[in-house]
């Protein structure tokens, strides 16, 4: 046994190994070890999964009504026939919203421990392409009252109101350019950071290029991805380490 007292050189070394190590070890692979901003870690797991459910239902309920008509007019008579189901879809859809918002919060303030400036630009992004959910939902509400009116009085009204281009430039733009370029950016990131497992940033990835490109092939829907990995960025802040040196919160 060596019983020769360590050198202050020996020890510093030593503490500093220890300290890379324990920092390697609450990192693992991606898992968060900071607090995304200001939202909490019970919160935001809450809104991930919440959120990516309710927008997912939405979705899969879509598969349940009818092809949408090529006028506006017979897509009335359509709201009517199925009243309760688009009810349902609409609302459901529209409750996503907030949920999504500070998901996207809390996931862009954590790439921002790690890279900033991309957080800034995917979180800025999203919340803007929320903005413009909005809107969307809201057009989609009105249909309800529309539907029952004389389809065909409340249909110019409805054309006239969607083709509107102060509409287009306030909701449609910010929701269709948000929605796509905040996700693949924030996608990258996790990617990139591995401040969540990569597998989630993966399925964000694909399921953002699927949306926007093909949709829903028959039953198969990619919100189902979206679904996936908001559960697992879920998991994740959720197990995350609490005593690392920038703790999520409780």
């Amino acid at each position: 046994m060596n019983t020769r007292p360590e050198s202050p050189t020996t020890t510093t070394a030593t503490s500093t190994t220890a300290t890379d190590t324990a920092a390697r070890r609450a990192t693992w692979q991606g898992t968060p070890v900071t607090k995304p901003g200001g939202v909490g870690r019970r919160l935001a797991a809450v809104a991930l999964i919440g959120g990516a459910a309710l927008n997912t239902t939405e979705a899969v309920l879509a598969q349940l009504l009818p092809e949408r008509p090529a006028t506006t007019a017979e897509a009335l008579r359509l709201v009517a026939e199925n009243s309760a189901l688009y009810g349902t879809r609409a609302v459901l859809g529209t409750l996503a919203i907030p949920l999504m918002a500070i998901a996207f919060l809390a996931l862009a303030q954590l790439l921002a421990t790690r890279a900033r400036r991309l957080a800034g630009i995917a979180g800025g992004a999203l919340l803007a392409g929320m903005w413009g959910f909005v809107g969307i939902h809201i057009l989609g509400l009105v249909q309800l009252p529309a539907s029952q009116l004389d389809p065909a009085q409340a249909a110019p009204v409805l054309d006239a109101i969607e083709g509107h281009p102060v509409l287009g430039l306030l909701f449609l733009l910010p929701f269709l350019a948000g929605c796509a370029l905040g996700m693949v950016l924030l996608a990258v990131g996790v990617l990139w950071t591995r401040v969540l497992p990569r597998w989630v940033g993966i399925a964000w990835l694909v399921f953002i290029l699927v949306d926007f490109t093909v949709g829903a092939v028959g039953p198969v829907d990619p919100h189902w991805l979206f679904l996936a990995g908001s559960i697992g960025a879920a998991v994740a802040i959720l197990r995350s380490p609490r005593t690392a040196a920038a703790t999520v919160a409780a």
